[in-house]
């Protein structure tokens, strides 16, 4: 094997945080068999976990980091990647047939390069990573009093990054057939009361934007709950 690659959160897969010593474990086992660690933080970097980078909180560093979207915070198209220093090296000190070169059409666009250093630059001056690590705490333990719910199977999160998992019952987590369809019917009665995001089968995501206010999480948490209520109040219990 030359490398493992991961999210540091799985965002696609429903907001996975993983438990503390995995990204440790992982880094051990890398090393012990000269493995590549390459961190994929295209979802969780740039303070969205509340941290700079997903990985930093638990201490370790990967050899190779991908990144891209919030960079920019989405205004302009651009990502890349950070090495360590060894790769670095050994990227420099090839020669002849053993240089390593590539290039894309649109490498070190000048004005995606523009755009990430006022954008970064706005994120460190007005303290965004540590207000998504406060606002974080925040929406993960309003989202936590939905856990009442007998078809709540699961609420998680890190940062501003948390989801909801559905379930048809709580305490064996049995999953709803996908006939009924109760992920896309709770996302469309959050449509209708104000709030769209991101849906993964039956497991609702939520990810808001740094500026987000204290009033508007606990107003998404209760559009929500009204819409967990006003789906699923027949079905409680339900196998």
């Amino acid at each position: 094997m030359a490398a493992f690659i991961g999210e540091p959160v799985q965002g696609a897969g429903g907001v996975i945080v993983p438990q503390d010593d995995y990204w440790p474990r992982i880094r051990q086992i890398c090393d012990r068999h000269n493995v590549l660690l390459i961190a994929d933080e295209v979802i969780t970097g740039f303070g969205r976990t509340g941290d700079w980078f997903a990985l930093s909180r638990y201490g370790i560093k990967p050899d190779i980091v991908s990144f891209a979207k919030a960079i920019t915070s989405g205004y302009f198209p651009l990502g890349g990647i950070g090495v360590s220093d060894q790769i670095a090296e050994a990227i420099d000190a090839a020669t002849d047939q053993r240089t390593w070169m590539h290039a894309y059409t649109y490498s070190a666009h000048p004005t995606g390069c523009a755009v990430a250093l006022a954008n970064l630059d706005i994120i460190k001056r007005e303290g965004l990573v540590q207000r998504a690590a406060e606002l974080g705490q925040l929406l993960l333990s309003r989202l936590k009093t939905l856990a009442a719910h007998p078809n709540v199977g699961d609420v998680r999160g890190l940062g501003l990054m948390a989801a909801v998992e559905l379930v048809a019952d709580q305490k064996t987590k049995a999953e709803f057939p996908p006939e009924s369809k109760i992920g896309p019917r709770i996302h469309a009665a959050t449509q209708e009361r104000g709030m769209f995001t991101r849906l993964r089968g039956d497991v609702y995501n939520l990810a808001p934007p740094f500026i987000t206010t204290p009033a508007q999480i606990e107003r998404m948490v209760q559009i929500l709950g009204d819409s967990t209520d006003a789906v699923l109040p027949a079905m409680r219990g339900a196998p």
